[in-house]
């Protein structure tokens, strides 16, 4: 099996590398595709069990919370029939998953299996928001401190103090929870660190922009990727006017190269570029080469989520921030809210959380709630699966694209980030198809698009077209269409379809690929 890296496309493209097929890879194809759904169906039962224990607790904490009776009354029947629900989607959810390991093997059972976990799992996605509804219903956006009579802090009852969390837009428990939690099960290293929880990937970003910029720590030049996410790259552009260098993040020579010469106050960098050539920097040099600097090394880690584990690599001589949206990979493909997440040394956070609050950049209540918690060995399970399915898209396409066409995904060549307790060898679950040797226009790409979801219409083969990634389903999108810098290309992004799904999804993709490269599309 090969893993597909195009270097056409950049001039440092890692080269691909042959590796041998693993146990899984092995087995009978039926076999395995059930031993997915199986997997699949434990990854609900984990949301399932995540939700209960949620309206458990606001059962437990309504007395307090509720102070007026019919309220509460109210709450409690809400709360009562929603864990009623979740018993018996969890019910039904043991019961397929028997099934998938003990039942007759037969591809008529591959089939009902499959839609039958496609069907719990769009329940359970309308559950998580009816769930984060009901948790945050008897609490206050400004709940109060002191009361004469009676309360209006809802669970947070006894917990608040003035002039810190009596104002959600500022800062709140909830999501207090959530950073201590994801500090202890998703980041490796031992710098002490905390998360801040923001309102989306962006504001995390622009967060750490504006306290960069009003802390003065950007006083020198300042270096960034190439290949940094198109929008970070405008602000960057727009908010420093002529002291923003970019340099070649997959050069890793050159690029330590401009660190020596710039000393710049910070360098920001993707740990795995979400651009069409989609560079992965050799973080362990550049952060080797930063230590003791002062530099600012800011790190956008979306793409790669629990994968990539920066402060594994960094000491307290290196100057880390560390972003990631968690509409991505974190919410198990539920897309269910908007959420980022900042990490920073301890002394940073402090300073970061106060521009936080003055950008109003805190996350709302509800949408905490409607996150998984955070869980490490779940989260990985499921990358394993969105990388194994990437990769066999992208050796697939690249098999079959006509010559004038590339495919790109991060090689076996590419460098990535381990973490200290052994994290998957994760490499994203996005391909990339542009192509070659000339800047592509728009509507032929959009054509590529248009393309794909006719014929899988056409085939009965489960397609969207739309933006973001980490999905159930496999999607495809033009991406950076609007972008002001860097070229829009047609993004792949995998989803976690079964084993016996693949073949018939990458046949729909090659075939798009080659009607829309075929006579007369240019």
């Amino acid at each position: 099996m090969y893993v597909v890296s195009v270097a056409s496309l950049e001039p440092h493209l890692p080269v691909a590398q042959p590796h041998p097929p693993g146990p899984q890879e092995a087995a009978d194809p039926l076999e395995r595709a059930l031993a997915d759904l199986h997997d699949d169906l434990g990854e609900l039962l984990f949301l399932c069990d995540a939700a209960a224990t949620r309206l458990s607790r606001l059962e437990v904490e309504l007395a307090d919370a509720c102070p007026v009776r019919a309220t509460r009354d109210l709450l409690g029947r809400a709360a009562t029939s929603a864990r009623r629900r979740y018993r018996a989607l969890k019910g039904q959810i043991h019961t397929v998953r028997g099934q998938a390991r003990y039942a007759p093997r037969s591809a008529a059972l591959l089939g009902r299996i499959a839609g039958e976990r496609v069907s719990l799992a769009d329940r359970l996605r309308a559950e998580q928001a009816l769930v984060a509804s009901i948790v945050a219903a008897p609490d206050w956006q400004s709940p109060s401190f002191l009361h004469s009579l009676a309360p209006a802090a809802g669970r947070q009852t006894g917990r608040i103090q003035a002039h810190w969390n009596d104002y959600k837009r500022d800062r709140h428990s909830d999501a207090e929870t959530y950073e201590r939690q994801y500090v202890e099960e998703m980041v490796d290293g031992s710098v002490e660190v905390r998360a801040l929880l923001t309102g989306c990937g962006m504001a995390a970003f622009t967060t750490i922009l504006a306290w960069l910029l009003g802390e003065g720590k950007l006083s020198g030049q300042v270096l960034a990727g190439r290949g940094i996410y198109h929008e970070s790259r405008l602000l960057l552009e727009r908010m420093l006017p002529g002291r923003i260098r970019f340099v070649d993040e997959a050069d890793t020579p050159r690029l330590l190269r401009a660190i020596d010469d710039a000393h710049p106050s910070a360098l920001f960098l993707d740990s795995l570029s979400n651009s069409s050539w989609m560079p992965m920097p050799d973080l362990g040099a550049v952060i080797g080469a930063l230590g003791g600097t002062g530099t600012y090394l800011i790190l956008d880690n979306t793409c790669l989520s629990v994968g990539g584990q920066p402060f594994a690599l960094a000491d307290e001589s290196v100057r880390l921030v560390v972003s990631e949206s968690l509409l991505k990979y974190a919410q198990f493909g539920l897309d269910r809210a908007n959420a980022g997440v900042i990490v920073a040394r301890s002394d940073d956070a402090r300073s970061l959380d106060d521009y936080r609050e003055h950008l109003g950049a805190n996350i709302p209540d509800v949408a905490v709630h409607s996150l998984a918690p955070p869980d490490r060995g779940m989260l990985e399970r499921r990358l394993e699966r969105l990388q194994r399915n990437a990769s066999h898209l992208a050796e697939r396409l690249a098999r079959s694209a006509p010559p004038d066409m590339a495919i790109a995904y991060p090689g076996i060549g590419a460098h990535h980030l381990a973490g200290a307790g052994g994290g998957p060898r994760f490499r994203g679950g996005c391909i990339s198809v542009a192509p070659r040797g000339r800047t592509p226009h728009p509507e032929y790409q959009r054509r590529i698009v248009t393309n794909a979801l006719s014929e899988a219409a056409r085939r009965g083969v489960r397609l969207y077209a739309g933006s973001s990634f980490g999905f159930d389903t496999t999607r495809i999108y033009l991406a950076a269409a609007r972008a002001e810098h860097g070229s829009p290309f047609v993004r792949i992004a995998a989803g976690t379809e079964h084993w016996l799904e693949l073949d018939a999804l990458s046949d729909v993709l090659a075939a798009a690929i080659g009607v829309s490269a075929g006579p007369g599309s240019m």
